[in-house]
């Protein structure tokens, strides 16, 4: 009896089967870009019909859309996993797996070397007690070879206003933070707005923190 069930099980297993055409995607980003899709193309090449019936992404950066989750013998279809670039620079590798109606399961492995848009320096501003400074100022120095404006600055907190100013433009800025009498253990997250990539509306905003006491 229990022979007679494996080889059912293989007999199933052989009748219904997902191809890939790959299962590792690696892709090419630009430095302001918020997000990039990866594309696995599949087909069910055997004889009965396959659902793909769990995802699960290896980090929250990731997420998965299906188009449908059933295949039919012969019928191809496609699953896109979205990479949110956000807050994430360097290389990164995430992995997604497909669990199948069938029993097996696929990983997917998809690859990003996210370059940075800006460097920054420094990263926190701080007024400690006693501090007769009024203004201190980050320099912000692109790295890459192509211009990346930046497009506006904003301070969270009244008392700690920013001002963007341009020193070579596309390549280098300076964001200067002046601190008010009124400012007394005050934070501020000062966002910096770039540009977006070509044909695209969306775009990085870096962040610089700021604490005055």
């Amino acid at each position: 009896m229990r022979i007679l069930l494996v080889l059912c099980m293989l007999t199933l297993s052989a009748r219904a089967a997902l191809e890939w055409e790959t299962r590792s995607v690696t892709l090419q980003v630009h430095p302001t870009q918020v997000h990039a899709d990866a594309v696995y193309r599949f087909s069910n090449t055997g004889k009965e019909p396959v659902t793909i019936s769990k995802t699960k992404v290896g980090c929250g950066c990731l997420s998965v859309k299906l188009s449908k989750r059933t295949f039919q013998p012969g019928e191809g279809g496609e699953l896109t996993v979205r990479f949110d670039l956000r807050n994430r620079s360097g290389k990164q590798k995430k992995s997604t797996v497909v669990s199948m109606s069938n029993g097996k399961t696929a990983t997917l492995s998809t690859a990003v070397d996210i370059p940075k848009a800006y460097k920054i320096a420094p990263k926190m501003m701080r007024w400690v007690v006693g501090s007769t400074n009024e203004t201190k100022t980050a320099k912000l120095e692109n790295p890459n070879k192509q211009p990346i404006k930046i497009l506006s600055a904003s301070s969270s907190h009244k008392h700690l206003p920013v001002e963007l100013k341009t020193i070579r433009e596309g390549f280098e800025y300076e964001a200067v933070v002046t601190k008010k009498p009124s400012a007394s253990n005050a934070r501020s997250v000062v966002r910096i707005k770039t540009e977006p990539p070509p044909g695209l509306k969306e775009s990085k905003t870096i962040k610089l923190y700021v604490h005055a006491q």
